[in-house]
């Protein structure tokens, strides 16, 4: 993705996760690519080199190397097309280039081979959240667990109580999956990064340093984290101090989610050409994802209702692009865009609707809940407005940096304590 919407799931936006599918740690790419041109095609070698490619994907927000692993994927499956592990592999691309219904089915035809693969099993969960099927996510996460109480299963129990709300039980899954570790430095600094983004998103501005500083402590140079230490930066206000933490870190690492940032925070600074530049090169890096096959559209929707210098002259495209990403991502997060990008067109009735649906599960994200407020003032309903806006700062007083003037702007309408 480009701006992460989900914890598992992006083409850009968190430089590592847990895996589902490993190749041999031993063997580099280079390795890899000398074994098969040595001993030719082989499924099973280039289902690893596929991983690779998106591994390699992730640790330098290059979506080129989205096309490379496609390639081996698609060779390897046309040499074990019933292959569960090579399935998984593409359902792995399939995830990171948005296309969850493929990867549904994918996860679902390498379930069906491997029953007792927690591999297939992570895929299914992460299509089933991101297609919005939370139910059914709920049970292959619970599945997965059964199996095994891994990092990659109990992460993925930690991620669907974060939506439902249960921000406290998110962390004691997460706890849980720390303790059952894989041995990896990578995981490791992953779980203790999240740990921070709950604290976080929960407000604890201090509890998320902390975590974050000690994943930075022994993963030096940890992207995710370096991008959650800027966040703390600029909720506290200390925007030079986020712009200092996120220059370096956009120049290595350009997900669009960290650029968009970057670019926010120049704003605030009163820095409108060097946010321009940033916001530009968001638009540019999205193009780049969507022409190695990634589908952007909930992201780019997001992106141009909060950005967009007149949304009102460009409202069609950024519209069709909700829609098209509800249509395909029918999850509370696609409902929250669609909603957010009819009230930023001018069509606040339209957008009631979509707001609602966005916190039906009743996930604790301030966001959420500040939209849903923003779109009922509009509309006259001042009661209600008012106690989701309190519900917003409720689960997070910070909300975000950008978000919160205007938040306050309206408490002060509503009058509502921020």
């Amino acid at each position: 993705m480009g701006l992460l919407l989900g914890r598992f799931v992006f083409a850009g936006g968190d430089d590592a996760q847990p895996s589902a599918v490993r190749q041999p740690k031993a063997q580099s790419i280079e390795q890899l690519q000398l074994r098969l041109r040595v001993g030719g095609e082989n499924a099973g070698l280039l289902t690893d080199l596929g991983v690779a490619y998106l591994n390699q994907a992730r640790a330098t927000a290059d979506p080129t190397w989205y096309s490379k692993a496609a390639d081996a994927l698609q060779r390897a499956q046309a040499l074990a097309p019933d292959d569960g592990r090579t399935l998984t592999g593409a359902g792995l691309l399939a995830l990171a280039r948005h296309d969850f219904t493929l990867a549904l089915s994918l996860g679902q035809r390498a379930h069906a081979l491997e029953p007792a693969s927690p591999d297939a099993l992570g895929v299914l969960v992460d299509a089933q959240v991101e297609l919005g099927r939370y139910p059914e996510a709920a049970a292959s996460a619970q599945e997965m667990v059964d199996r095994r109480p891994s990092l990659a299963s109990l992460s993925r129990v930690s991620y669907l109580r974060e939506l439902h709300g249960d921000t406290s039980g998110a962390l004691a899954a997460m706890t849980q999956a720390a303790a059952a570790g894989s041995g990896s430095g990578t995981d490791a600094a992953y779980v203790r990064t999240v740990v921070g983004d709950l604290h976080l998103n929960a407000g604890d501005l201090d509890l998320a340093e902390a975590s974050y500083r000690r994943t930075l402590s022994d993963a030096p140079g940890y992207g995710m984290a370096e991008y959650g230490l800027a966040r703390v930066a600029a909720a506290r206000g200390d925007l030079d101090g986020a712009a200092r933490l996120l220059s370096p870190l956009v120049a290595r690492l350009p997900f669009s989610a960290w650029v968009a940032l970057l670019g926010d925070v120049e704003t605030a600074r009163g820095h409108a050409d060097d946010a321009a530049r940033q916001y530009e090169l968001v638009r540019t890096i999205e193009a780049l994802n969507r022409s190695n096959g990634i589908n952007s559209d909930l992201e780019v929707a997001r992106f141009e209702a909060d950005h967009a210098r007149d949304l009102g002259a460009d409202a069609g495209r950024a519209l069709a692009l909700a829609r098209s990403a509800l249509a395909d991502r029918p999850t509370i997060y696609a409902e929250d865009v669609m909603g957010w990008t009819l009230r930023q067109a001018g069509d606040a009735a339209a957008a009631l609707p979509h707001a609602r649906a966005a916190v039906r599960l009743g996930t604790a994200d301030a966001v959420l809940w500040y939209h849903l407020a923003v779109i009922e003032a509009d509309l006259g309903m001042p009661a209600p407005a008012a106690a989701d806006l309190s519900h917003a700062f409720a689960v997070n007083k910070h909300l975000t940096f950008r978000d919160l003037p205007a938040a306050r702007q309206l408490a002060g309408r509503l009058g509502v304590g921020a």
